[in-house]
């Protein structure tokens, strides 16, 4: 025997979500009187649920009829219950399917003398993951709701006592005054901070590698954890993080420090090289010995355009390899990089489309590049090598001293949530190594 009048609430609940597929009644008695339990079945495993049922009922307790606390609830993967003797809903946490992904190693990075196991989409198995590297009583977990359309956790993990204490206020104030901002992606969460829309440089690390997470939160930073997000972000983002990897201190001090000398000098070389090449090419060939200048001046014999097209022609089509090298699948994308880098840039070379001496510089260009750490600062290196190369096209070595002038002054003026991104560590005087 059905309820034969149903409740306000019990009326929302058929009425918002009585037209899905998924959304399921279940009615039976139990102790004498009907229950009815209301639930998503692509969230909750039923037969196991009602081996507990009375357990969790008892528990639990009614709560305030409120139409969207009750639907929130239900897309949470609860258990909407109603008796017959209580109008009132109570809501238990039930047996959930098991919908989570293992944990596996690291996809889009890879660990060198590093555990190789990667963060999920589960906030829960991800602070494991960092409970169980450091077993501290000073780690601090803090989560917050956020969100009106779907409700979202965001969860900050940081070492009491190490993390900067400006970053934790600063952090821990925005996401409480914005409570009920929707966010779905990193850009709403940078939205949330009240982070700056343009920026040459990331205010924030990704990371799917718990350890280096943990080197991170050493080093002074929060780490933040969004709902369904497999990767974990660091913040603030500093200087030092352009040529510093965590992993590195696994390394011989010597090691280390020549790791970290390459990687300013692919800094370097990734943002003068094509500039230079226009500039001792076309605007100050003189700055050249004569037999290099005739050199550089023959390479190009035939090439039907001026060095600036000939250098941005050839930027665009390495940008564009490099990302359908990220896009496709893994099977594919070493075909594509040899198609783009090695069939395409010998037929442009033979076609005198370009010079074989740019193609050399760009390809040093590229390379350094990538040794820079972290992928998003790889991406901002690349975006400030266009507005060098206009100025050197403009003024020669003049505007290229103009644009790394302007560049660093741009990075002084800089601040990461509530850091200055010139710092070079996150706690006082205190040493990342």
């Amino acid at each position: 025997m059905k309820h034969s009048i149903r409740t306000d609430w019990e009326q929302g609940l058929l009425d918002r979500m009585g037209a899905m597929a998924d959304f399921k009644a279940a009615t039976f008695p139990l102790r004498g009187q009907m229950t009815t339990l209301y639930y998503l079945s692509s969230l909750v495993n039923l037969p196991e649920t009602l081996s507990t049922i009375e357990r969790l009922i008892e528990t639990s307790t009614s709560v305030p009829p409120s139409h969207e606390m009750l639907l929130n609830s239900l897309l949470a993967g609860k258990v909407i219950v109603r008796r017959t003797d209580d109008e009132a809903p109570i809501v238990i946490l039930p047996v959930g399917l098991d919908i989570n992904r293992q944990i596996v190693p690291a996809q889009t990075e890879q660990p060198l003398q590093s555990s190789f196991d990667s963060f999920t989409e589960d906030v829960n198995t991800n602070i494991g993951l960092i409970r169980k590297r450091m077993g501290r009583a000073d780690l601090i977990v803090e989560s917050f709701v956020t969100g009106t359309s779907r409700l979202r956790e965001i969860v900050l993990v940081y070492v009491g006592g190490e993390a900067n204490p400006n970053v934790v206020k600063f952090m821990k104030s925005k996401l409480s005054k914005n409570l009920r901002n929707d966010i779905h992606n990193v850009s709403d969460l940078l939205k949330t901070l009240e982070q700056p829309k343009i920026s040459l440089v990331p205010t924030y690390l990704t990371t799917e590698l718990p350890e280096e997470s943990v080197q991170n939160m050493h080093a002074g930073k929060v780490i933040v954890f969004i709902d369904q997000f497999p990767h974990a972000l660091a913040f603030p983002a500093i200087i030092r993080d352009l040529w510093a990897l965590k992993s590195d201190l696994n390394n011989p001090s010597l090691f280390r420090m020549f790791y970290r000398a390459l990687r300013i000098a692919g800094i370097l070389f990734s943002i003068v090289t094509p500039s230079f090449y226009i500039i001792l090419n076309a605007v100050n060939p003189e700055l050249l010995r004569i037999q290099l200048a005739l050199s550089v001046a023959k390479s190009r014999e035939g090439v039907p355009y001026p060095s600036i097209v000939e250098v941005v022609l050839m930027l665009i089509l390495i940008e564009m390899v490099i990302e359908a090298t990220i896009r496709l699948p893994k099977s594919i994308g070493p075909t594509i990089t040899m198609i783009g880098g090695i069939i395409l840039g010998q037929a442009i070379v033979q076609a005198q489309l370009v010079s074989n001496l740019l193609i050399i510089i760009l390809a040093t260009s590229t390379i350094a590049n990538f040794t820079v750490a972290g992928f998003l600062n790889t991406v901002g290196i690349r975006l400030f090598k266009y507005g060098a190369l206009l100025l050197s096209t403009l003024f020669g070595v003049f505007g290229l001293e103009i644009s790394i002038l302007w560049f660093c002054v741009y990075l002084a003026g800089l601040n990461t949530i509530a850091v200055p991104y010139l710092s070079l560590n996150l706690k006082g005087q205190a040493s990342y190594d």
